[in-house]
């Protein structure tokens, strides 16, 4: 069955006769079991009133059938979450029909055979799509590293957990719901500029839409409208790989327990604010990501009479995006291999702020003689004053792009940064204080203890008191005076320990500490456990302790 131009459809009849592909350019499967189960959810509330279910849009484009199968072909435009989603289910609830003709029947209408799926995504997701639904008890998820086969994978686990509390008769009544009963509004539209004009309207009447999405379809529809779709096909290509590696961030992110909080807004910021060139009529390092995308949008808008700026400007922006998203999940995927970055990037983990730097200088292969730098910086300004300058780095984000400047010439602007921010007595006075709980404190002890631990050693340390936060015991009998609650939290009174043990020692006197000392892993703190026993540690012994940590600093997180 042919789809007709506008109308309401069917599942049913959207899946008689026709065959869908979704093509690579298209952002890959992303939904969420909250999304699944608001679907799932609506599904039982309709059936129980006894409405049908209207699911939202669906957008297509005709493609011609391949060789001698009867099926008419379309490729999904817009609304392949919904269409997946709804396949994915109803596959589970037909593999659940007792009668195995009906069930083969209702595979072949709505499901397809695993060869010839009446839904296809191209590339690497068809694959694990065929797997998913026909092999499922063969996937092992551990080695799964693909988002979007992650979230097909949880789609396919929900439902059959959601149907496996249904009889065969609520089983069936699902099946026909869903095929007879949730409708959608398609568009059946005869060409790609006939799509991006019809996408770009329903997206600009209030439906939620992504950033990469909405910065996809705008550059589309300037090049559809104004540039005779020269650049489409560069477009799709261009945000293809630009989604694969959002998806592959948000894998290593997951991962590594790295990058905070990483969205989509995040990576399409941040390489704005490291191409100043590309708007610098607009460009402000403040700019949120609706500004932005603004933004682009005025410089479309400007450029549309003058076809030759707009395609070098779309281009020009295109090249840059894909080249900086690209390199931004490279740089991340090699964190977990490469050990220079293991304890910058996943010990003391650089603040969200540094990163359009830091990828920056990853595309220019710079990053690795700056790192030492930057990490001093990191620890200076950004975790140890807990403040979060923006201007300077964003601004010399853009510089390196903008010329083609030297590791000296960079690092000589990062000691600047640093200066301006910290300077070494600043550090010091810092140092100094009482920073108990200061965010650079566990990385400084760690590196003060220099082990070397992995990440996963590292992550269980907790900073101890050695002299307890809440003691059990007179602290003045260790000569510390009234102002305790000042004293305690100084560097000299801090140190490391795992998790485990520094639970087990409590609020205990130091000499009472010092077996749980010798039992960690951490040298440093096996170490003051030998002295401790020695006797006679007290609060100089503190105060000597904190003068030798901040020289330690003071050399290892230099700007020289």
């Amino acid at each position: 069955m042919s789809i007709t131009k506008s109308q309401t459809e069917k599942i049913g009849s959207i899946f008689n006769g026709n065959r869908f592909i979704i093509p690579t350019y298209q952002r890959k499967y992303s939904w969420t079991d909250n999304e699944r189960k608001a679907l799932w959810k609506d599904i039982e509330e309709s059936l129980k009133d006894k409405m049908n279910h209207f699911v939202g849009t669906l957008s297509f484009k005709e493609n011609r059938s391949v060789g001698l199968s009867t099926d008419t072909v379309y490729e999904i435009i817009d609304g392949q979450q919904r269409i997946t989603t709804i396949f994915i289910l109803l596959k589970v609830l037909i593999d659940k029909l007792s009668d195995p003709d009906i069930r083969e029947s209702q595979l072949s209408a709505f499901i397809g055979s695993k060869d010839n799926l009446k839904l296809q995504p191209l590339g690497e997701d068809g694959n694990f799509l065929k797997l998913l639904l026909f092999e499922f008890e063969k996937i092992d998820i551990n080695t799964v590293n693909k988002r979007s086969q992650r979230f097909m994978f949880s789609a396919k686990k929900l439902f059959i957990a959601f149907s496996n509390a249904l009889t065969s008769a609520e089983i069936e009544q699902r099946i026909i719901f869903i095929r007879d009963n949730i409708e959608v509004l398609v568009f059946n539209v005869e060409s790609q500029a006939q799509a991006v004009k019809m996408f770009s309207i329903i997206n600009d009447r209030g439906l939620p839409l992504r950033i990469l999405d909405k910065t996809k379809s705008i550059l589309m529809l300037y090049s559809t409208l104004h540039l005779k779709e020269q650049l489409n096909d560069d477009i799709n290509n261009s945000f293809e790989n630009i989604f694969d590696s959002y998806d592959d961030l948000l894998v290593c992110k997951e991962n590594l327990g790295i990058l905070g909080r990483l969205e989509e807004n995040t990576i399409f910021t941040q390489h704005y604010y490291s191409s100043r060139k590309l708007f610098a009529s607009t460009w402000n390092n403040r700019d949120g990501a609706d500004t932005i995308f603004d933004n682009l949008k005025t410089k479309c808008e400007e450029l549309k009479e003058k076809p030759s700026e707009l395609e070098s400007f779309i281009s020009q922006y295109l090249l840059d995006f894909e080249n900086f998203a690209v390199s931004y999940s490279k740089l991340v995927k090699e964190i977990e291999t490469n050990p220079l970055f293991q304890k910058p990037f996943r010990h003391l983990e650089f603040t969200a702020t540094l990163f359009p730097l830091l990828v920056r200088l990853y595309m220019q292969g710079k990053l690795d003689s700056l790192l030492t730098i930057l990490e001093t910086i990191e620890v200076r300004v950004y975790k140890l004053r807990g403040t979060n300058p923006i201007a300077d780095i964003y601004w010399l984000s853009s510089q390196i792009v903008e010329y083609d400047l030297t590791v000296e010439e960079i690092k000589n602007h990062l000691i600047n940064f640093s200066e301006k921010f910290v300077n070494n007595h600043v550090f010091g006075t810092y140092l100094d204080g009482a920073i108990y709980g200061n965010g650079a404190v566990k990385y400084i002890l760690s590196e003060y203890s220099n082990d070397n631990h992995d990440v996963i050693t590292y992550k269980d340390f907790q900073v101890e008191h050695v002299f307890s936060k809440e003691p059990n015991y007179d602290a003045t009998s260790y000569d510390f005076s009234d102002d305790y609650d000042y004293e305690k939290n100084r560097l000299g009174n801090l140190g490391l320990l795992e998790k485990n043990l520094n639970i087990g020692l409590g609020n205990l006197p130091p000499i009472n500490k010092v077996n749980g000392y010798l039992n960690s892993q951490n040298t440093e703190i096996r170490n003051l456990a030998g002295e401790i026993q020695k006797g006679s540690f007290n609060k100089m012994s503190v105060d000597d302790r904190r003068k030798n940590i901040i020289d330690f600093c003071v050399t290892r997180f230099n700007l020289g």
